[in-house]
């Protein structure tokens, strides 16, 4: 890029594809979308939005796999090829709530169908297993147990060494939302929506979307109206 273009760089905290454009003109097109997938790939912006990009001073968020939540996709692939699939665990909750928890729940989001048959499947493994409709206490009474629950269809996921794994936007209207997360939600969920776009690059427009799939798209919007600087 010119020193123009990263005078542009410098000065804007959001640009846009059209931005690019005008700050390369003459470019062949292809040859513009190629440079902006460059600066994605080195981490010298990040996709935010449809068209939208913005400065790296936040981090990619991604799930740093257990060894236990290996082994769970590892059996989860081999005995049930054809089912979508995500496994995840409480471990950003200590990173972006005032409070910290002293517990932790493995989760595995499986097609509503396979539900069952992965909650039996894995308590042939794993002594602690349940699911949604099999807590009766709140979830820091579960420490340790692994929670089998519906996935919902089109939730934003992401691959990493072959297993998935949630989206940032998906991990927070989960939490935001479902009923098993209530101790997180109320005036918590405020301060883990706010650390969690202080620190990390995030997706309105997935965000909502999900949220809309989800049916509570009103209650994420309000969210992000009280932390109005999400983009």
């Amino acid at each position: 890029m010119t020193g123009q273009n990263i005078n542009i760089m410098n000065s804007c905290a959001t640009l846009t594809t059209a931005d690019f454009f005008r700050e390369m003109p003459g470019i062949p097109k292809a040859t513009v979308y190629s440079r902006i997938r460059s600066m994605v790939i080195r981490g010298i912006v990040q996709r935010v939005g449809r068209g939208v990009y913005e400065r790296t001073g936040k981090s990619a968020f991604a799930f740093e796999a257990s060894e236990s939540m290996r082994a769970i996709a590892s059996s989860i692939t081999k005995d049930f090829p054809y089912i979508n699939y995500c496994v995840w665990d409480l471990s950003p909750i200590n990173t972006l709530a005032q409070h910290l928890i002293n517990f932790n729940v493995t989760i595995v989001d499986v097609d509503r169908e396979a539900v069952e048959a992965v909650y039996q499947r894995l308590r042939d493994i794993h002594e602690k297993v349940l699911t949604t409709k099999r807590m009766f206490d709140g979830l820091a009474d579960y420490n340790g147990f692994i929670l089998v629950r519906r996935l919902v269809t089109d939730a934003p996921l992401m691959k990493r060494d072959g297993i998935s794994l949630p989206t940032l936007e998906k991990f927070l209207v989960d939490i935001a939302l479902d009923k098993e997360f209530f101790i997180f939600q109320g005036y918590e969920i405020e301060h883990i929506f706010s650390n969690a776009n202080t620190i990390y690059a995030m997706n309105r427009n997935r965000l909502l979307r999900y949220a809309g799939r989800k049916n509570h798209r009103d209650e994420i919007e309000r969210l992000l109206i009280n932390n109005s600087s999400i983009n």
